[in-house]
């Protein structure tokens, strides 16, 4: 009864309620059956045939362990840290699961399935692990472990890629060079708009112009002209400044996003700081605080913690601006499902099957990172 009142009350309550409510089910239904139709009437062969050039694009087979390796500590690691500094409820648990399983079940063949298995094991070990640690004396230890380990993640993913004679960063691609290309420009992207923003709201005439004009420049312009600018300029009008000419493509792009994340970052953060009010750094100075001090102590934990919302949605923008590397011809994601269709004769014609599991995966990280921010809001009460 209580549940039948309470569907009269939300969905049946005025006639405007009864035609939206309609409207919106004969919408939901139009959506569910197009989609269903287009999954059940597909042919997924070019999938499955396909997923480990979609996964790591032209890396040998033989190598292809370090991209087990890399995923394997990601996700032990977010496991222990979802469960060591959240909440998680059943509904929650639920949701994570479903979301993280669609990746794996693109991309899991019947030579993998070990490895996944053996993941997802390590990962509910480790998940039990955090949880039990919350309450326990060692709690400070861990977190702190845990903020390390999460600093130190990348430079151990670059060195899983390239120590014991590795392959070249040309051989890398698919989902796996998007999210190297994200966490780059996030990792490096974030600290360097921090300094930015605090350089163009600084007092100081000169620091405060030269980081408005890197803004503003790096604004101006579309993220497709810098990555040409990387790819054909630079080697030419720069070619003995530190071996430019001679750095990797793949190392460019990564350039390139980091600075023009920083710019956007910066503007972003620049609001957050403009948010507090002048009573603050007054009252600091009184108790006789410096002025860098205030500012980092003080009144930039506060500034970030307003715009978390707005960080976590330029960190998905990034991460969906990494499809824009496919024009400096590297094999990612995008491009692998561009090119399957028109190179393998078997497949001619079937772009939409591709395409779809492109915008799938793009959906899915982006969910995610949209799920980790909500969860962040709620807990610091934002």
């Amino acid at each position: 009864m209580i549940l039948l009142n309470w569907i009269r009350e939300n969905f049946f309550g005025t006639k405007l309620d009864v035609a939206m409510t309609i409207t919106g089910v004969l919408f939901i239904y139009f959506v569910l059956s197009t989609v269903i139709s287009f999954i059940l009437n597909s042919d997924w062969t070019l999938i499955m045939v396909n997923r480990q050039l979609m996964l790591t694009g032209l890396m040998p087979q033989e190598e292809i362990w370090r991209i087990w390796t890399i995923f394997s500590l990601t996700s032990i690691l977010m496991t222990i840290s979802i469960s060591f500094w959240f909440k998680i409820n059943i509904k929650g648990s639920i949701f994570y699961i479903l979301l993280l399983l669609i990746p794996f079940l693109i991309f899991t063949t019947k030579n993998t399935v070990l490895y996944v298995l053996l993941i997802m094991f390590i990962s509910i070990v480790f998940f039990y692990l955090g949880h039990r640690s919350k309450n326990s004396k060692l709690k400070n230890i861990v977190s702190k472990i845990i903020m390390i380990s999460w600093i130190i993640l990348l430079p151990i993913c670059f060195l899983i890629l390239n120590i014991l004679d590795g392959p070249k960063m040309t051989l890398w691609g698919g989902f796996m060079i998007n999210l190297i290309l994200a966490a780059i420009a996030i990792f490096a992207g974030f600290p360097l708009g921090i300094l930015l923003a605090l350089g163009r709201a600084s007092s100081y005439k000169l620091i405060k112009l030269v980081s408005t004009v890197y803004i503003e420049v790096i604004r101006g312009a579309p993220l497709v002209a810098w990555l040409l600018l990387a790819w054909f300029v630079l080697p030419k009008f720069l070619p003995n400044l530190f071996g430019l000419s001679d750095i990797n493509i793949v190392v460019r792009a990564m350039i390139v996003l980091s600075l023009f994340a920083s710019a956007y970052i910066a503007e972003v953060i620049r609001g957050g700081l403009q948010s507090i009010p002048k009573g603050q750094e007054e009252a600091s100075f009184a108790l006789g605080i410096n002025s860098i001090s205030t500012t980092i102590f003080i009144v930039l934990p506060q500034a970030i913690r307003i715009v978390i919302p707005t960080v976590v949605s330029t960190f998905i923008a990034i991460f969906k601006d990494t499809s824009l590397v496919f024009i400096l011809a590297i094999t990612d994601l995008l491009r692998i499902g561009r090119l399957i269709p028109e190179q393998q004769q078997a497949f001619f014609g079937k772009s939409i099957e591709s395409l779809a599991v492109v915008a799938l995966l793009f959906w899915v990280v982006s969910l995610v990172l949209s799920q980790i921010s909500r969860t962040i809001e709620k807990k610091l009460n934002i």
